[in-house]
């Protein structure tokens, strides 16, 4: 299994201590990963938050791989329906020439509403605009020849990208978990970042051998000598995190923040995480916070229940420091990652 970084520069609110100190933290957070022997470096999308939670991808991709020389760089994702394709295009073919062929584009729908308000983009659009986005970015790395493309939502004249991507193909991760989102994700040969079941029985329905296609899920995970160290360091970020998508997004907050008793109606506060069995996300995909011991078992039980390459873990929780995130990063290197099969 490969071990990746996933890079979410933000602040807590309750403590920012500013945002060039948070880039620099987060950026040579990337650069120790490599030294740790991490396989892969991703980086999210989101905007307009009070934590300044990380608005520039692909900025910072080409940030990672101008500052690594091994690890592959990815978004995870960018959120289509906000980007210019021809845009996302362009940065991306730079991206992966600079990187030495070491990108992979991840792209993905979003539904935080203040976004789609920010950027006046209707939510019900956004759908239809990321796959006709992908479409046509895909199209602008295989045209040889000037081309039209006159979309639902997008229009181009006498478009030509004469910078390609090094890699033939370009690797392109899915964003989405919605039946339909992984059987199309299936059908287009595109790798998955979000658990499913059902991905591999539609690659096979799609003539496709799943052996071939990445499966990676993010996690939030915090490693200690002990239990109560763990939460102790990482206790508030992870709060926020749900709390996070509860204030922002209505859909995910009907069903975020979870245990093994069911969905959490109140989130509860911080300090009283570590009470409830299996809190993370959503049920069955707990946080992995603990000693090595208990986030060798967490992940054992999320390969159970189905095929995972590459695990996207966040280790900089929202408020945690510099030393506290590289022991975590240490511990996991040393002591969990070598026993993952």
């Amino acid at each position: 299994m490969e071990i990746g970084y996933l890079m979410v520069p933000r602040q807590h609110p309750d403590r920012p201590y500013g945002t060039a100190v948070m880039y620099a933290d987060f950026l040579d957070d990337c650069v120790y990963a490599e030294e740790l022997g991490f396989d892969r470096v991703w980086i999210c999308e989101h905007h307009f938050s009070r934590d300044q939670y990380a608005c520039s991808p692909l900025l910072l991709a080409a940030a990672v791989a101008s500052r690594t020389e091994r690890v592959r760089v990815g978004t995870g994702v960018v959120l289509l329906p906000l980007n210019n394709p021809l845009r996302v295009a362009e940065d991306a073919a730079v991206i992966d020439n600079i990187s030495g062929g070491r990108f992979d584009l991840g792209v993905g729908i979003g539904s935080a509403p203040p976004e789609f308000e920010g950027y006046n983009v209707p939510r019900e659009e956004a759908w239809a605009r990321s796959w006709e986005a992908i479409d046509f970015i895909e199209r602008c790395f295989r045209e040889e020849e000037p081309f039209s493309h006159k979309g639902t939502y997008f229009q181009f004249d006498n478009v030509h990208l004469t910078t390609k991507p090094l890699q033939k193909p370009l690797p392109i991760w899915w964003g989405g978990r919605g039946p339909k989102s992984v059987e199309r994700a299936a059908e287009r040969g595109y790798h998955l970042l979000n658990f499913s079941p059902d991905y591999d029985e539609a690659l096979r329905t799609a003539g496709r051998n799943p052996e071939d296609y990445g499966v990676g899920h993010v996690y939030l995970a915090c490693v200690a000598e002990t239990r109560d160290e763990a939460w102790d360091l990482a206790q508030d970020g992870l709060h926020w995190w749900i709390q996070f998508y509860r204030e922002r997004d209505p859909f995910a907050s009907s069903f975020m923040g979870c245990y093994e008793g069911g969905h959490l109606a109140e989130w509860p506060p911080a300090s009283e995480l570590r009470n409830y069995p299996g809190i993370g996300f959503v049920q069955g995909e707990p946080f992995m916070v603990g000693t090595p011991d208990d986030v060798v078992e967490i992940i054992r039980g999320l390969q159970a229940r189905g095929r995972l390459t590459t695990l996207p873990i966040v280790f900089r929780q929202a408020g945690m420091r510099t030393a506290e995130v590289r022991r975590s990063m240490e511990l996991f290197a040393r002591k969990v990652a070598p026993r993952l099969e």
